[in-house]
């Protein structure tokens, strides 16, 4: 069996010792509960979905500054709007 400790401030732990008396346990037994039933939320698809649409972000900034530059909607522009626009569903 391993230990695991954490320091917290005198309010945490008055807080925490409060709720395990009033659950008819100890602190550490309350937290092994905690610990146990807890559900952790995998962000690594989020951190994906996020790097995907800041790089479709990225192209249509591209695509807005040669636009605005060149005053110019050309064959090359729409072929690239229409990838973003293809990626877009794909990620929805």
């Amino acid at each position: 069996m391993r230990t695991i400790s954490a320091k917290v401030d005198d309010e945490l732990y008055e807080t925490a010792k409060r709720v395990a008396e009033a659950n008819g346990l100890t602190v550490s037994k309350m937290l092994k509960q905690a610990f146990t039933s807890a559900t952790i939320k995998d962000t690594s698809s989020e951190q994906k979905l996020l790097q995907e649409l800041n790089r479709i972000g990225n192209n249509l900034n591209q695509i807005a500054r040669y636009v605005n530059t060149k005053k110019v909607l050309d064959r090359q522009v729409l072929a690239s709007l229409a990838r973003i626009e293809s990626d877009l569903k794909e990620l929805l």
